[in-house]
């Protein structure tokens, strides 16, 4: 058609020259596309062809028949790319086979040089629709951090892990999601524990992971941060409630876990409750927490205060019975919460009274190891001839602790470390509601814990920070109540309102008193013997409202002089004579043997007066492959930061020939320092404390 065109031209040119000339330019771009188009189906032809050469076999074609490979619905471009490929094959081909289909979709590909899939399959008529899938547009790089974390991930798992999600809060990377085929190989709980430390160490920030075992499904995430403080809240009931019939369901909230779950301790399941941590970590805080919480379910309380002063304010707590600030005073608790428990068990054994008539009793032990090294020195003087070498109020506890459930008499055991004797043998057992305050040696995390890591890395500079057993029985990281103390509160203040708040409103118990004995009358001499062990431990109790004149809290004095004055060492020597006899009777000297000093023990002494490296050795430097969980090593030289190692040192993933060391500070910081392997660095390692310091005070005594 263009030639003809081209020939009317020409003769016209000589006759009608516009016409003529207006038919040749007409004549050129239809010659140029008759050529672009023939030259394109040219080119499919030629694609369908090599299509059909390359599937034929599988189409299970006896002869190459171009009807059997069609293209159609070509995109723009020469040759183009064909939207939809029919494919026609033989009736005896297995058009239900993955594998068929796949190797027919892998020859078409490779011809068209684009991605297709299945659309259709017609069984009925034997075709095949292939659709084309246009190409995703290229994802930008993930940020640097997402990869190190993909490959963490990918070398620990295996490579069938698969990252899913990602999550980010602006900069930073807080959570990654996937799922993964390594079931067998994640079902030992030590292997995940593995995995959870190396994610943690390889990323910033503190990490976790949450395994769904069941569908495969892995999520790590940046632990939550804890509050500083969390105030206590009222008990669930008050003391006008069914004491005896509510028993199995009392729950003693006493701290939160970082996703803000609530740590309970149910007496009914785990009869007794044992804080440990050194002074300053909060642990009389968290024993004022447990007493409040009790006292508002109407159950009745006994202090034995180890100091004589952690307990004063709760002199006239109602159902606090009583507060024991003298040796004498608080033998006789113990013996007397003692015999209530055998008293019960005669009764269970002569059918006269069931467990379950039983008003639960709690008794507070509370700094064991000062009221013991107290107890040592002042049994010296009133042990006479036939006494055992240790008072028997020691066997009395240690009785209470595992007897005591059956009777409903619960102990909450409040000490500075971890000793060997309260973790040996059935003791163990009888104290598995456990509290750890504050920053643990792995040798008390061993004792505590059974695990040399558990609690060594937690930071002291956060008052309150604690480890213990949620119910999943697994050891976790929490912040404890805060409860104020009535003693230190001022009227009208914040503290002094939640006070109010958690103040029972029924006193279901009686305050008692213990009379002292004073000796008996030796009727021949006419001497005045002095009493005895025996006279103490069975003191005479009494009300206190019938004895107002031997009530502490009746006798003392708000603001009658100046607590300055009275606590002068001149008042102190009795030399000043208008305060003469104000300030109480003196101590009585008693020539003993001191007890080890706190110092001795390293990392159990009080934290104000051993500074930022208490329970630490002097700096050295050691190679970065000896290090342990729980060292403290030098993170930052020119800031003189150090950090407590929360695991043992792993291989950077990153970095060949590198170790990842992941660390906390006292102030809760954290982060990852990446060393070479060879490398020294400085660092104080744990003091362990001997078990036999007291024991040896003890026998000098």
């Amino acid at each position: 058609m263009a030639a003809g065109l081209a020939g009317l031209a020409v003769a016209l040119l000589d006759h009608r020259p516009v016409l003529g000339w207006l038919v040749m330019a007409l004549s050129v771009p239809m010659a140029l596309a008759f050529a672009y188009f023939g030259r394109r189906r040219q080119l499919r032809l030629q694609l369908a062809d090599r299509v059909l050469e390359a599937t034929a076999p599988l189409l299970g074609l006896r002869s190459l028949d171009r009807r059997a490979v069609i293209l159609r619905r070509w995109g723009k471009g020469c040759p183009g790319v064909p939207g939809e490929v029919l494919l026609h094959y033989a009736a005896g081909r297995p058009d239900s086979d993955l594998q068929w289909r796949t190797e027919i979709l892998e020859a078409v590909q490779r011809r068209l040089l684009g991605t297709y899939t299945v659309g259709m399959v017609d069984h009925q008529r034997c075709v095949m629709r292939l659709e084309w899938q246009p190409p995703l547009e290229a994802a930008p790089a993930p940020p640097v951090l997402q990869q190190r974390a993909e490959r963490a991930i990918a070398e620990l798992i295996g490579t069938t892990a698969v990252v899913t999600d990602v999550v980010f809060d602006e900069d930073d990377l807080v959570a990654i999601e996937g799922h993964h085929q390594a079931g067998a190989k994640l079902a030992a709980s030590g292997y995940r524990n593995r995995i959870e430390r190396v994610v943690s160490t390889m990323l910033p920030g503190r990490w976790r992971a949450q395994w769904d075992l069941e569908a495969d499904r892995f999520r790590f995430e940046v632990r939550p941060s804890f509050p500083s403080t969390v105030w206590t809240t009222p008990a669930a009931a008050d003391a006008s409630h069914d004491v005896l019939g509510a028993y199995d369901s009392v729950v003693i909230p006493y701290g939160v876990d970082e996703d803000g779950e609530v740590m309970v301790w149910r007496p009914a399941i785990d009869p007794n409750l044992m804080l440990v941590g050194s002074p300053g970590t909060g642990k009389t805080v968290a024993a004022h927490t447990i007493l409040t919480q009790i006292t508002g379910y109407g159950w009745p309380v006994w202090v034995v205060d180890g100091k004589s002063i952690e307990f004063l304010g709760f002199q006239d707590w109602p159902n606090v019975q009583i507060v024991g600030t003298t040796i004498p005073q608080q033998i006789a608790i113990i013996h007397r919460a003692w015999e209530v428990m055998e008293r019960r068990y005669e009764l269970i054994t002569s059918g006269q009274a069931r467990e379950t008539d039983f008003e639960p009793l709690v008794l507070f032990l509370d700094e064991w190891a000062d009221f013991r090294g107290n107890l040592m020195s002042w049994y010296v003087g009133v042990k006479v001839k036939g006494d055992p070498t240790k008072p028997l109020v020691l066997q009395e506890v240690s009785s209470i602790g595992r007897k005591g459930r059956t009777a409903r008499v619960h102990l909450v055991f409040g000490t500075q470390r971890p000793d060997a004797e309260y973790f040996g043998g059935d003791m163990r057992d009888n104290f598995r509601m456990r509290i750890s305050m504050g920053r643990l040696s792995p040798q008390g995390a061993m004792m505590m814990w059974e695990n040399p890591v558990t609690g060594t890395s937690l930071p002291r500079g956060c008052r309150g920070r604690a480890t213990t057993i949620n119910d999943d029985n697994r050891a976790v990281e929490i912040q404890t109540y805060r409860t104020p103390d009535p003693r230190k509160t001022t009227p009208g203040s914040f503290e002094a309102d939640l006070l109010d708040q958690l103040r029972p409103a029924t006193v279901a118990h009686e305050r008692l008193l213990i009379i002292e004995p004073t000796g008996e009358h030796d009727l021949d001499s006419g001497d005045v013997e002095d009493p005895t062990y025996t006279d103490f431990a069975c003191a005479t109790w009494v009300r206190a409202s019938d004895r107002p004149d031997l009530d502490p809290v009746a006798s003392r004095s708000h603001g009658a002089a100046d607590g300055r004055s009275l606590a002068s060492p001149m008042t102190v020597f009795g030399l000043t004579p208008q305060l003469a006899g104000r300030a109480g009777p003196r101590p009585q000297l008693r020539l003993v043997t001191p007890p080890a000093p706190r110092s001795s023990v390293p990392g159990w002494g009080d934290e104000d007066d051993a500074g930022a490296f208490a329970g630490y050795g002097f700096p050295t430097t050691l190679a970065a492959r000896s290090l342990s969980a729980g060292d403290m090593v030098l993170v930052e030289e020119d800031d003189q930061q150090w950090g407590v190692l929360e695991d043992d040192p792993m291989e950077d993933l990153e970095d060949e020939g590198y170790l990842a060391l992941s660390w906390r500070s006292d102030d809760d910081d954290c982060g990852v320092i990446s060393v070479p392997s060879d490398a020294s660095i400085t660092v104080r390692r744990p003091v362990e404390f001997n078990d036999d310091v007291e024991d040896e005070g003890d026998g000098n005594r």
